[in-house]
């Protein structure tokens, strides 16, 4: 057994697991055998760039988990992982912002993989006015949900409560960052009481009420996703966050709110 094999085996082992595949399914889907998926797994074979290419392929694997099966293979990843700050990286993020968060009238949001907020539009900005101040770094979204100015503007606390804890939940499984602040959460009770009530009858959408910054009630919930074209894993770990109004009233107050990028009159 080598150090590449192993790594690569256990990977391969997590992905498989994830599935809920057993290893004679996994052979099945990438045209191999059972015993020779073992032995990938053992670290007692060596896969080719051919098999984990297939793997990718029939796993439908995001690039990320390719990227660290080629790695552990011991095989140059044909995906790279820029850094954030890299020209291409800045490059993709403003072509989002310019072309995606300028032109969503409702407040809308780039995080990283720790929820840090890269890009905001200017709804975005307005929305999040008197939570975030002035400061060195860039605001986390998950640090912002838990803060007693954010919290204090949730007027439907008990409802909203279970729909951060589980975006925070999912999130810190992954990342030893977010698995302090949710520590954090939950040494200073603000995660307490979730399991208490059994919710019946649970709706299709869940919306949180916000106090807006002008007193205003607003009843929001979030479309979350990336582009489907990305090929690099910082990018990849990215995701686009678009707030959506759950009715007229606040999608009225929003639109007045927001100021249009530019004056198409004044430009002629």
């Amino acid at each position: 057994m080598n150090a590449h094999g192993s790594a690569f085996g256990t990977s391969l082992k997590s992905i498989r697991s994830e599935r809920g595949m057993s290893q004679a399914n996994l052979a099945g889907r990438i045209g191999s055998t059972q015993r020779h998926v073992s032995f990938l797994e053992t670290g007692r074979a060596q896969p080719s760039r051919y098999m984990i290419q297939r793997i990718e392929r029939e796993l439908g694997l995001p690039v990320t988990r390719a990227h660290v099966l080629y790695e552990t293979a011991g095989f140059a990843s044909p995906y790279k992982r820029r850094a954030e700050d890299s020209a291409d990286v800045q490059e993709a993020l403003n072509l989002i912002e310019n072309r995606l968060l300028a032109n969503w009238p409702f407040p809308a949001f780039v995080l990283d993989k720790r929820w840090t907020i890269l890009r905001h539009n200017l709804p975005g900005k307005q929305f999040l006015a008197g939570v975030i101040g002035d400061q060195n770094e860039p605001p986390n979204m998950f640090r912002i949900f838990l803060s007693q100015q954010f919290r204090e503007r949730i007027l439907n606390w008990q409802e909203a409560a279970p729909i951060f804890a589980a975006r925070l939940y999912r999130e810190a499984a992954d990342d030893p960052e977010l698995a302090d602040l949710l520590d954090q959460a939950h040494a200073s009770g603000l995660l307490d009481g979730l399991d208490e009530t059994f919710r019946e009858d649970v709706p299709v959408f869940v919306p949180v009420e916000v106090l807006g910054p002008d007193g205003s009630r607003l009843r929001l919930t979030s479309m979350l996703g990336q582009l489907a074209s990305v090929q690099d894993a910082v990018v990849e770990g990215m995701t686009i966050e678009l707030m959506v109004p759950m009715d007229a009233a606040t999608e009225n107050c929003l639109l007045s709110a927001a100021k249009p990028p530019r004056d198409l009159d004044a430009a002629e």
